[in-house]
This record gives C-alpha cells, structure tokens and sequence, in this order.
C-alpha cells in the first residue's frame, strides 16, 4: 500500500432511526498516516458515523471499505479485527482494576489465570515509547480525570491500530498533556496509522489536523484540507450561517469609577491550599480566571459557593460579611455556579429537564409539603423557552440531549434563582459552535442587566473576548489581574512564576 492510500472508504452511509435520519447519504475516507478531523455540530452525526464504523449501529445503506477490499462491521470484534479502535467520550474503563489490567482487557489469554507481570511490563512499554506518565500498577479509581483519559487512550493504542478515533480526546487534559498527546499523534501518523479526530476546539484541529470534514444535520457538507480553510469558512459551514464566535466581544472599556462591588473576596485562605487570595467582583463585569488545569482555578470557585469551606478571610458581598459554609449559604446570597463537568457535577442525567431546572427552586411548588406538577412543568417550559432549551418535552430525560443543549439545562436550572453573581467553570467545553455562540450571546445579556460573572476557560480566545479583566492563577495564588490581557502576558506570568518555583525546589534540594 502506498502513502496517503486510502485506509478506509466509507459511501453513502444512511442511518434511520424512528422519525429521523441520523445519517443521510454520508461519505468519509480516511488516508495512511493522516489526521482527519471530523466535525459539526452536536446531533451532526458525527459520533452515529462513527458507531457505525465500530458496529455499535447497524448501517441501513452504504458501504464500507479497508485496504480497497469491502467488509461488513456488525460488532465490536469485527471492528477488532480490522485494526480499528476508539477512544469515545465515555470512558470504557473499569475503576477497580490497574491502568496495565484495563488496558489488556479485551486481549485476555483463554487461560483464566492473569499474567500481571506481562501485562504490566507491556504496559510500561508502551507508555515509554510514546512518553505517557502513567503507573501501570495504579488503579483507575485513584486517577485524574486526565490520567484516565490517557489511560483509554494507550488501551487503543495496544490493540496496534490501523485507524485511531479520537472522540474529544482534550476535553480533561492539562497544556501538557495535550502536547503529549499531539506527540503521540505524530508518532501513530509516521508509522502510517489513520486517525479520525473528533473535537470542537478549533485552535487544536489547526495545529494536528491534515484534512477537515463537515457534517451537518446528518448530511456530508465538505472535506477540505486543512491547510485551505479559515475558522470562520469552518464554523459557517458546520451551522449554515455566519458566526463569529470571538469578535462580539465588548467594545467599551468597563466603568470601574462608577461600577458597584458585587463580590470583595479579603484574605481567604485553606489550609494547604489557598492563601490571603484577595481580588473584587464589580456588578455587570466578567472577571475571567486564567490557569493551567491544576493550577487551583476550580477549586478557589468551589470556595466561593460553599462546595469547600474556607479556615480565613472573609467574603463580602454587596457590602455585607457574609458566610458561606455550604452550597445553600451560596445559594441564599445569590451565588450561583456551572460546575466543570455538567454530566458528575451539574445534572441528574436520569431525571427529566423540567425536574433538573426546578431542582434548586422546587420548594416554590410545593404546597402543605405536596408538590404540584403542573406548576413545576409550566416554570420549565419558561426557562426552556426563554434560553432555547431544543427539546421536543419539559419530559425528556436530560441525557438524550446534546452536549450543547445539556448545558443550557444547566445554565437555565442556575438562573432560575435569580442569582447576582454567577460563576461559569468551563461553561462551552464540549459544546458545539452554534449552541457556543448563543450561550456568550445569554451571558453578554445578563451582565447588561448587571449581573456579574466569574468565568473560568481553558479557550485563552473566548476568555479574551469576554472578560473586562483576567485574573491569572498558578499554583493556588492570585498572579496578577490584567485590565488590558494578551495571551502572551498571561502565558509570560505562568511561565514565569513555573520558573521561580523551580528555583525555589533546586535551591532547597541543594
């Protein structure tokens, strides 16, 4: 086979499901040794294609090719079979067992005894030649978020694929994990492997993508190379519309002389954490937090609504000491938070949108201790209506909906207690373009009627588009705040403080 040869042709592919058409008519290829990205909107179809190539979905019509030679995919040992492999954005890992035991999982001996010591030096192995941090011995239970991330990624790996889908791969890992990641990327791709790369973060599909395919609304848009194609060509095309997610940011410098201070945060420390951490919140602005991952950006937000209890300093909001011990403190001073991860921390997957949007006002439809539901579905309906909630019921259960629109569950289940301040950790993270664009729309609008919002982003644009200032983190304290930010003063500020931090390690261990 020869360079750039086609590994995998799919055409024509139509998926149906009752009432819709998840896939209509839809071709992908994929070369040796190349990155294509993959990408539209959330119920685009990517990740249905996707499922159809692994055999998780059985493909109504079309066909699927490896080599030039046709096969058919009914199962995930089919897809084995054919050196495909995939790292979805549901992790497929089980906690109790070692990041060597998952990684073998599926590549079990018919001898029902393990070989641990094989598996774990294979492990070691593998995560020595493609430079990944991990302990083959350690248990998943006791991992990060991105560790287990890499973790599902070397377990792909192992089976030695010919094409690689990476379903948001970034989505919990830090800068340096990512370039880790990009590394090993460029190591797959020399040794002529194929990968499918599904992300929304523009910003990485530029620097590791090859070649560039839209879906959109279940149908094949275009395929360009990566190289020919600007953000804005790319954002129209996946949404039908123009969208400049970045540019519709304020055009005026914030009024601090005459702007009232929502939030004065004095002195707050925690023990082993946190130290006479000090900044102001000010009504109608948006104070962006920027900070590596790990750098102690969510967890100062958890402080704030209570999730963590403080050991000094004090909070003052509207002019007033105020206490918060618990969420409910919070709640009561009007603080409300979109936390990192809207699947663990934000929803009830299980429960319906009306009920995650009533959860933190039920008790306004409760009467002598009896709940009425016609009260909570209609307030439901309201808030699903007013920040465009696309749901065919207030009875839907939340986790058959998109990424985007989850979040704005989220989002709604917050304002419905008419909070002051309003804290956003990572508020777009997962979400399509189109549903982004409305959510910095909503947020915009709320801090024109003076609500003031803490906002916390990896996308180094969307917090320079939004935010009035940016507080710089990095390891627990407060850098600086920047009333004028660059993404190079704020990386120069990290850079540097990482430097001094060094300085400080090798002068105490000499």
């Amino acid at each position: 086979m020869t360079a750039n040869q086609n590994l995998l042709k799919m055409k024509g592919i139509t998926k149906r499901y009752p009432g819709v058409t998840a896939l209509d008519s839809v071709d992908f290829d994929v070369r040796q040794g190349e990155v294509h990205a993959l990408v539209g909107e959330n119920g685009a179809g990517k990740s249905t294609l996707m499922k159809v190539l692994m055999g998780i979905e059985k493909k109504d019509t079309g066909s699927i090719s490896i080599n030039g030679k046709p096969v058919e995919i009914h199962n995930a040992q089919d897809a084995a079979v054919h050196k495909i492999a995939s790292v979805f954005q549901e992790l497929s890992l089980i906690p109790y067992l070692t990041v060597g035991e998952n990684v073998f999982l599926t590549q079990r001996e018919k001898s029902p005894v393990l070989n641990r010591k094989k598996i774990f030096n294979e492990t070691d192995s593998i995560l020595k030649e493609y430079g990944i941090d991990l302990n083959p011995r350690s248990f998943v239970a006791d991992l990060s978020a991105a560790k287990r991330q890499l973790t599902e990624i070397v377990k792909a790996i192992a089976i030695k694929p010919n094409i690689l889908i990476l379903d948001e791969p970034t989505a919990s890992l830090t800068e340096d994990e990512v370039e880790k990641l990009f590394s090993t990327i460029r190591i797959l791709k020399s040794a002529g492997i194929g990968i499918i790369y599904i992300s929304h973060r523009m910003n990485e599909l530029e620097i590791i993508a090859d070649r560039i395919t839209v879906l959109r609304d279940g149908k094949y848009i275009a395929t360009r190379d990566m190289d020919d194609i600007t953000t804005k060509e790319l954002v129209s095309m996946m949404v039908g519309r123009e969208v400049d997610l970045y540019s519709d940011n304020r055009k005026d410098p914030f009024d601090y002389e005459s702007a009232k201070k929502t939030m004065e945060v004095r002195k707050l420390g925690k023990k082993g954490m946190f130290k006479d951490i000090s900044f102001d919140l000010y009504q109608g602005e948006v104070l962006g937090i920027a900070g590596l991952v790990g750098s102690g950006r969510s967890e100062l937000m958890n402080l704030l609504f209570g999730i963590e209890q403080s050991d000094s300093g004090q909070i003052v909001i509207n002019g007033k000491v105020s206490k918060i011990n618990n969420v409910q403190d919070a709640l009561d001073n009007r603080i409300a938070m979109v936390p990192e991860s809207r699947h663990q921390q934000g929803l009830v997957l299980m429960h319906s949108v009306a009920d995650n949007i009533s959860l933190p006002v039920v008790q306004r439809f409760q009467k002598w201790g009896i709940l009425r539901e016609s009260l909570k579905q209609e307030f439901a309906q309201k808030m699903i209506d007013l920040y465009k909630v696309k749901t065919d019921s207030p009875h839907k259960i939340v986790n058959y909906l998109s990424g985007g629109n989850q979040q704005k569950v989220v989002v709604a289940k917050w304002l419905a207690i008419n909070p002051e301040i309003f804290i956003v950790d990572e508020l777009t993270a997962g979400v399509d373009v189109g549903s982004k664009a409305e959510i910095h729309k909503l947020i915009k609008s709320l801090t024109k009627k003076g609500l003031s919002v803490i906002m916390i982003s990896s996308e180094m644009p969307e917090l320079l588009a939004y935010s009035d200032r940016i507080m710089v983190v990095n390891d627990y304290k407060i850098l600086g705040i920047l009333k004028d930010p660059s993404q190079e003063k704020i990386m120069n500020m990290i850079m540097e403080d990482k430097n001094n931090m060094n300085k400080v390690k090798e002068v105490r261990s000499g």
